[in-house]
């Protein structure tokens, strides 16, 4: 398996928005995204780009394939994203074969197979229910 790689991608053709993202290389000029893109949402982790390089940017070209994660996100309190409802969370989510990122310190990001039997949505809420009060 190849490793995966820091690279500075932009989504923007006028090159004002570069992330560098965390990809595998998977073919000439197609890289597998392996974190969440902050400046483009129709990307996401998991999926197979393909980029144009130009003075060591690479343009975002096409999505060549869709993950097979579904992706769902919460903006959720300090205190909610420190629990321990949370914690046994996300280590579900990674038993079953998902991933999890925290962003920017309350935004959580599951990706989960798309065949999965877990109701994501309905436990997260269960989970956020109890700090509402």
């Amino acid at each position: 398996m190849l490793d995966s790689s820091g690279l500075h991608i932009c989504f923007d053709p006028a090159g004002r928005e570069i992330e560098i993202l965390d990809v595998t290389p998977v073919g000439k000029d197609k890289y597998r995204i392996e974190e969440t893109p902050i400046f483009n949402p129709g990307v996401t982790m998991g999926d197979i780009i393909r980029v144009k390089e130009e003075q060591g940017i690479f343009y975002y070209q096409e999505t060549v394939q869709k993950s097979h994660f579904r992706r769902y996100a919460w903006l959720l309190s300090k205190e909610a994203v420190d629990s321990a409802a949370i914690s046994a969370f996300k280590q579900r989510i990674t038993d079953n074969e998902g991933k999890c990122e925290q962003i920017f310190g309350g935004l959580i990001v599951i990706h989960i197979p798309k065949n999965t039997l877990i109701d994501v949505d309905g436990e997260m809420n269960r989970i956020i229910e109890r700090f509402e009060k």
